[in-house]
């Protein structure tokens, strides 16, 4: 099998990579193959920040110390932040890591977490990868936890396909998002993982079809363009990359 991805350096692929290429293809371009990134806001670092504290609880430690770990990570990935939400998220984390304890504790101790998942698709090149937040052996369950300041009445999306990953990578457990927000929590089991699974393989051959197309990631860039109201180019540094890439 030809690789297409080869040529621009990519070794494998995730399904945030394919939520992003389904999304805003060309972002996708200006970041993966043309490298030009904006910082990760306080919000992407308030998620691992909140990860962190979450697990360390759930594997014996106090909620104090829980919530340290929390802050202690968020301190580390922002300390060169200039993201003006960066005091607002801080204060969430305390609230975030107690909802997840609570919600999550009374399954017990995961009997993983951060495990790697790899998924050979038929017919693409390279594998996806990804990492589990928390694996549950007698619950036959494999969780994500996912942070937000609004609950989600259910699964979103792309969330969806992240957890359907997994699956579709052999495990023979079931998946669940659980979703905390400072004040509330949920957990939700995903229903439907063999329509997602489905998806993520039409958008993995999507992506490779383009790749194909040639070697040349600027001639690719050529072939697309980007909306510039895209909450992904909010960040004036995003703004300026896609001008430069695209010319709008």
């Amino acid at each position: 099998m030809s690789n297409p991805f080869a040529p621009h350096g990519l070794d494998h692929i995730s399904v945030s990579q394919l939520n992003l290429w389904a999304a805003a293809p060309g972002i996708y371009v200006m970041e993966r193959l043309l490298g030009h990134r904006a910082p990760v806001g306080a919000a992407a670092h308030r998620g691992t920040a909140v990860e962190a504290g979450v697990i360390a609880g759930l594997m014996g430690a106090s909620l104090k110390e829980a919530i340290d770990t929390a802050n202690a990570v968020f301190t580390e990935r922002t300390a060169l932040s200039s993201d003006p939400r960066r005091d607002k998220e801080r204060d969430s984390l305390a609230g975030m890591v107690e909802r997840g304890i609570e919600l999550l504790g009374p399954w017990g101790k995961p009997d993983r977490t951060q495990v790697r998942k790899e998924w050979r698709m038929d017919g693409i090149a390279v594998p996806v990868l990804g990492f589990t937040d928390a694996e549950y052996d007698a619950h036959g369950l494999i969780i994500d936890l996912k942070t937000s300041h609004a609950l989600p009445l259910t699964i979103r999306t792309s969330h969806a396909r992240q957890v359907a990953s997994y699956i579709g990578a052999g495990s023979n457990m079931s998946g669940g998002v659980a979703y905390v927000t400072s004040k509330k929590s949920a957990l939700y089991q995903l229903e439907n993982a063999s329509a997602h699974v489905a998806a993520l393989t039409r958008m993995a051959h999507s992506l490779q079809n383009f790749l194909a197309i040639s070697t040349d990631p600027h001639e690719l860039a050529s072939l697309i363009t980007v909306d510039t109201d895209s909450f992904y180019l909010a960040d004036p540094r995003a703004r300026q990359h896609a001008f430069e890439v695209f010319g709008v």
